[in-house]
């Protein structure tokens, strides 16, 4: 059945106002309390790519946070403890107690000074070397490991497109057997699936790549502080070296 324009921006119309409104209408064309319920609304509605992908992703993405907000802390990464326990050790001339500590305490500063002190014997260029590397390498480590939110919140959006791009061909069935002229209950369904699938996609999408960002930073800020405070570390240890001699 070939449609005149008027019908055609009619559809269009129609279509362009249960975007907006597709909840209510939603709600007018279902029919018990299930319809009204908020449940249905936001995760049923928008069919197995929420609830199979988007809903376990969101959890998914909110636990991952939480582990690298808790992992990648100043506190953890840089501990007072050791630069209190190392200059302690310096002060006391004990620089294998200190090695021990340090080969123990396992933290990102204490794992550079370590590193730095093995290369003590080659020189003060070889130490700062050998810690460089080190950083670098962690630095990358712990990139990598926040990557993951970086691929959530790229592909989140790429599946809320797929159901977007599923409700709409769904509504235009709707218009299909319908006739070209359908009633607005006749396309709800389609459309509202179509923004449900957009909205939990873009809810993962956008904590997952503020997440990334935060934390890339938060990265990059340490790692400069862990340079800095091993370089003043390792120049307290040779300022009392000289001294002692």
């Amino acid at each position: 059945m070939m449609l005149n324009i008027n019908q055609r921006i009619s559809i269009t119309q129609s279509i362009i106002l249960l975007s907006c409104l597709s909840a209510p209408c939603q709600a007018a064309a279902s029919d018990g309390s299930a319809a009204n319920s908020q449940l249905y609304k936001w995760f049923f509605q928008g069919g197995p790519l929420v609830w199979v992908v988007l809903l376990p992703l969101s959890v998914v993405t909110l636990s991952l946070i939480i582990q690298y907000l808790l992992a990648i802390r100043r506190k953890k990464l840089i501990p007072n403890e050791v630069k209190k326990q190392f200059l302690t050790s310096v002060k006391e001339s004990a620089l294998s107690q200190a090695m021990e500590f340090l080969a123990e305490e396992g933290s990102f500063l204490a794992r550079t000074i370590y590193t730095g002190l093995l290369e003590k014997k080659n020189g003060r260029e070889a130490m700062d070397y050998a810690m460089t590397e080190l950083i670098e390498q962690d630095a990358t480590a712990y990139l990598r490991r926040i990557e993951w939110l970086n691929i959530i919140g790229n592909v989140a959006p790429m599946i809320g497109l797929l159901g977007t791009v599923w409700g709409m061909i769904h509504a235009f069935q709707g218009i299909v057997i319908a006739g070209g002229q359908p009633e607005p209950a006749d396309l709800a369904g389609g459309i509202s699936t179509a923004l449900v699938t957009t909205w939990w996609g873009l809810i993962v999408a956008i904590p997952a790549l503020a997440a990334y960002g935060f934390l890339r930073n938060r990265i990059d800020s340490l790692s400069a502080e862990v340079a800095v405070t091993a370089e003043e570390l390792l120049r307290q240890l040779e300022s009392d070296s000289d001294g002692n001699q």
